[in-house]
């Protein structure tokens, strides 16, 4: 099983502008859980807010295999969603992908 672990921060400093690209970013990598083979768990977690320097969302995701993962990455509806995230919703973001065991 793969594990695909993305951490995002967002580039809007204006805190209402923040929450409604983390509940769209939220609920539209969830709503990929059914539209792509192999995903065995999707969930986005939204930071608490009380420690100004955390990352907003983290996502958290599992695979049957390294080509579910691949498969999920070349999904028509996630590279909408990340080329919405691109146009200037996340700034920055740390991937970590690694097998469990």
């Amino acid at each position: 099983m793969i594990r695909h672990v993305v951490a995002l921060q967002l580039a809007s400093k204006d805190p209402v502008a923040r929450r409604e690209h983390s509940m769209r970013i939220k609920s539209d990598l969830e709503g990929l859980a059914d539209a792509v083979q192999g995903i065995l768990a999707i969930d986005v977690h939204l930071d608490l807010g009380v420690v100004a320097t955390h990352w907003p969302i983290v996502l958290i995701a599992d695979y049957d295999s390294t080509d579910s993962l691949d498969s999920y990455q070349d999904h028509p509806r996630h590279k909408n969603i990340v080329d919405w995230m691109n146009s200037g919703i996340v700034s920055d973001r740390a991937i970590v992908d690694f097998e469990l065991t």
